[in-house]
């Protein structure tokens, strides 16, 4: 069974890393595909690094990691839906554990579809300590099977913040991917990403 996990990556950090890792190792996973979102349905109005530079930022993070890779699987010519990339994998055979973190199961029901993803694959959260379960709607904890993952609360839009304020995100991000932020200066004041 291959893993999925989705994103913005804007940028991939440590968080998504840890996730990646835990469920490949908890649910004995081929492997684990990191899949930037093109045009990320969920996040309308809000300025987005070009995909070319997550996409590269994602490579990046997972190029000491044989267990994961980046994989540029979405469409190039409008919004992505998870229901419809797993439509493509499935169709082509692929066994998925479609892999999430507490944000996206907490937002599950404004999904397109969750019934059927639930069909389609496998559906495990990452929880961190002090997991509070209840603000999710019961007909979703029933589809996702949750699990542990260490502690950490990094956050890419609090990342976004520290390398625009030039604050420390040593130990937050690999040094590959802020070396790349910063020769790329993606996150400065005034920027438009």
């Amino acid at each position: 069974m291959t893993g999925l996990l989705g994103g913005t990556f804007d940028p991939p950090h440590f968080g998504h890393l840890v996730l990646a890792l835990e469920a490949c190792n908890r649910f004995d996973l081929e492997k684990v595909l990191l899949v930037p979102s093109r045009f990320p349905p969920h996040k309308p109005g809000r300025r987005i690094t070009p995909f070319r530079h997550r996409f590269r930022m994602t490579e990046l993070a997972v190029a000491d990691s044989p267990e994961l890779t980046a994989a540029d699987l979405e469409p190039s010519d409008g919004p992505s839906w998870t229901v419809s990339l797993l439509e493509k994998l499935t169709d082509m055979g692929m066994k998925i554990c479609f892999i999430m973190g507490m944000d996206s199961l907490m937002e599950l029901n404004t999904w397109r579809d969750p019934e059927r993803i639930s069909k389609m694959a496998k559906m495990v959260a990452g929880t961190r300590p002090g997991y509070n379960e209840e603000p999710v709607e019961l007909k979703f904890t029933s589809m996702v099977e949750t699990f542990d993952i260490p502690g950490l609360y990094i956050s890419s839009s609090d990342l976004r913040d520290r390398f625009a304020r030039e604050l420390n995100t040593r130990y937050l991000v690999p040094d590959s991917v802020r070396d790349y932020i910063r020769e790329n200066d993606l996150y400065a004041r005034g920027k438009s990403c």
